[in-house]
């Protein structure tokens, strides 16, 4: 990734999504600390914001670093409504988005002058430059595992005095008291059918059928999948219509994520394993064992779910679609100390080694997982030693410290 010029002023934007503005914290941090002038817009503070970004000189120095678009989604303290103020005062932008481009139809067709895209997954690289060719910089950039951050409250305007991370006492496997946790969300079935309560039932059969088709094949790729379902029901649309009617059906990827996440844990669970399950939700998994799933039912931060990671022996991640790419729970899990027991990917499987540096197992196939988790409860030195393998891998390769080397040398 190379953005024109040196040693420029970075944006960086909290106060919106709680995990996007970890992310954020974390790079303002090590940003600072490589000598760059960091600006800081708290969202929960628009006046102070906007007053202490109207105090800059030189603005067009400056550069957006911004995860998923905030600052570029009709925000009302970033513009009038007809274009943002990083537009008017001739602002780049870098936007990482977290997701599938799929979701982000409308801010990739928008024109937004002066943007740059970075993806967290491969095949979000050729789909942004087949369906959105006029965004000239698209670049991958794998997320990184995060690390515990203190809740110092950042004040907007130019960062001085930074937050730190907190120096970390890894605590070996057998004096931590949780067997396997899950740091994720859960979103029921009738949740997610209530977003298309409304839609035609034909269109509904149609969804459900890709849902069916992707959970019977988890190897499919998203974006790929959607687009042949809709090339097969419908070949005589315009290659224009395509983007945006994939758009509309981000109802599959959240009706497939979800399963994928409640038959891992319903297995194991039923299998007689203890799982705790850290994010909002989970009360309502039905379950043959609910004694087995211990759950917070709430919406937990994302120091939260550090501190749950330093305390666990195995942290299960369920891979939300992610085919050449990785969810940041794989690398916070490494960097923990936990054994992690994940599904793979082509990115993966460059980057970290199985029963290395990880436990593998096969989404749609219980007895995958049933036997991963057997084989790391019942050989503990095997545990221990994915998991000190691993946190030093991650330490090296996948921390946010590294993705601002990459940054500072970039912008």
């Amino acid at each position: 990734m190379r953005i024109d010029g040196n040693d420029r002023r970075i944006i960086l934007i909290v106060g919106n999504t709680e995990t996007l503005g970890y992310f954020s914290k974390e790079l303002a941090i090590y940003l600072h600390g490589m000598g760059r002038e960091i600006f800081i817009w708290d969202m929960m503070h628009p006046a102070m914001s906007i007053s202490e970004f109207e105090k800059l000189p030189d603005k067009e120095r400056s550069v957006l670093l911004t995860f998923n678009f905030i600052g570029c989604n009709g925000e009302g303290q970033f513009g009038n409504g007809l274009d943002t103020i990083w537009e008017q005062y001739g602002i780049e932008i870098v936007s990482i988005m977290v997701d599938s481009p799929v979701y982000y139809y409308r801010q990739l067709s928008a024109g937004i002058r002066g943007l740059s895209v970075a993806c967290i997954d491969r095949n979000h690289v050729d789909y942004v430059k087949k369906w959105h060719p006029y965004i000239h910089n698209v670049y991958f950039w794998p997320l990184c595992g995060n690390e515990p951050v203190d809740d110092i409250w950042m004040w907007p305007g130019v960062m001085g005095h930074p937050p730190y991370i907190r120096p970390r006492a890894i605590i070996p496997h057998d004096q931590r008291y949780i067997d396997i946790v899950f740091i994720a969300n859960y979103v029921t079935k009738e949740g997610i059918e209530s977003s298309i309560s409304d839609a035609d039932p034909e269109y509904v059969d149609f969804l459900h059928g890709i849902c069916d088709d992707m959970i019977a094949h988890p190897g499919k790729e998203l974006e790929k999948t959607l687009y042949e379902s809709l090339l097969r029901e419908f070949p005589d649309e315009e290659p224009d219509a395509y983007p945006e009617a994939m758009f509309h059906m981000i109802y599959v990827d959240l009706y497939v994520r979800s399963y994928f996440r409640a038959q891992a844990v319903r297995t194991l669970t039923e299998a007689g394993y203890m799982v705790h399950c850290v994010g909002q939700d989970w009360d309502r998994l039905e379950t043959l064992c609910p004694g087995n799933l211990i759950h917070t039912s709430v919406m937990m931060t994302s120091a939260d779910c550090v501190r749950a990671l330093e305390t666990a022996r195995i942290s299960l991640n369920v891979m939300p679609g992610f085919k050449a790419g990785a969810h940041d729970r794989v690398f916070s899990s490494m960097l923990a100390g936990c054994a992690t027991l994940t599904d793979t990917s082509s990115y993966l499987d460059e980057a970290i080694a199985p029963w290395e540096d990880y436990a593998p197992f096969i989404p749609g196939e219980p007895d995958s997982i049933i036997d991963a988790v057997s084989r790391l409860i019942s050989e503990p030195e095997l545990a221990q030693r994915i998991a000190d393998t691993s946190r030093l891998k991650a330490e090296r390769h996948f921390t946010w410290k590294k993705a601002a080397d990459i940054i500072n040398e970039a912008i």
